[in-house]
């Protein structure tokens, strides 16, 4: 799974950030998942968002201009490793 949060180096961006890597859990981190950041502009219009900051796992933006809770994160990611064949672990 890889999970990529977007914005530009701004205090949400870092706040988006914080809470991604809360939501995940041991099992998550053990079983492959790749966080990655990037604060440019032009891969967030490439990705259809248009405000910060964005987070898109496994391809689909899942949010976009605000700061989503952990427990929506753990949602998200859940829903993810689901369609991917099963919960990870």
């Amino acid at each position: 799974m890889i999970i990529e949060v977007l914005g530009v180096g701004d205090e949400r961006s870092d706040e988006l950030d914080a809470v991604v890597q809360d939501a995940l859990e041991p099992g998550l981190r053990a079983a492959g998942v790749t966080v990655r950041r990037f604060d440019d502009p032009a891969r967030m219009i490439a990705r259809g968002i248009r405000r910060v900051p964005g987070l898109v796992i496994d391809g689909k933006v899942v949010c976009r201009g605000r700061v989503p809770t952990a427990a929506e994160v753990r949602e998200w990611l859940a829903a993810a490793a689901q369609k991917a064949g099963g919960p990870p672990g």
